[in-house]
């Protein structure tokens, strides 16, 4: 999935980009992201798959070890803006959880875990808010793994405190920009 972003509004990405470490963004990554992601979102909104190579598989048998948590999908890959905020993003997926709890999910493809990604959250948690009225109660990170016996690692994160964060670093990016 290539992003776009027709709004000329700046996305969640670009506004938390002076805390990214983009060393790591090599287009291999990108590669694998965007087929994962695609793949992922053609599963669940049960569309029809997109190209898919082989050597992702384990990524997918590692979304497959987790999609037994999604209860109700809500959401799935929209652009969302707000226009008057400035802001917009793409949420990953907005489901009812296994635990009843309306969960705000980010995949992941990456090996490591980054400091930005609960902001990056945080961001989706308020446009979904202030654009579709659907209430976060659960944020997390789900990094789909690149071996087939392992499972995805999830990383929980609380809603209240990196919206806030999030609000905060808007400020400071229309500060400068």
């Amino acid at each position: 999935m290539a992003y776009t972003n027709e709004t000329g509004l700046p996305s969640v990405t670009n506004i938390l980009k002076p805390w990214v470490d983009t060393r790591w963004f090599t287009k291999e990554s990108a590669e694998r992201g965007n087929q994962v992601h695609d793949r992922c979102e053609s599963y669940l909104t049960r569309s029809f798959p997109t190209h898919f190579e082989d050597q992702y598989e384990p990524y997918w048998q590692s979304f497959k070890k987790f999609e037994p948590n999604i209860g109700e999908v809500v959401l799935v890959e929209e652009r969302l803006a707000d226009h008057d905020l400035g802001f917009c993003g793409q949420p990953d997926l907005v489901c009812v959880y296994v635990d009843g709890l309306v969960t705000l999910v980010d995949w992941k493809t990456a090996q490591a875990t980054y400091k930005y990604w609960p902001l990056q959250l945080g961001g989706y948690s308020i446009l979904l808010k202030t654009q579709k009225n659907i209430q976060v109660e659960k944020m997390m990170t789900v990094r789909l793994r690149n071996e087939y016996s392992k499972k995805p690692l999830i990383n929980v994160y609380c809603v209240s405190e990196f919206e806030l964060m999030f609000a905060n670093q808007l400020k400071i990016y229309k500060h400068f920009n």
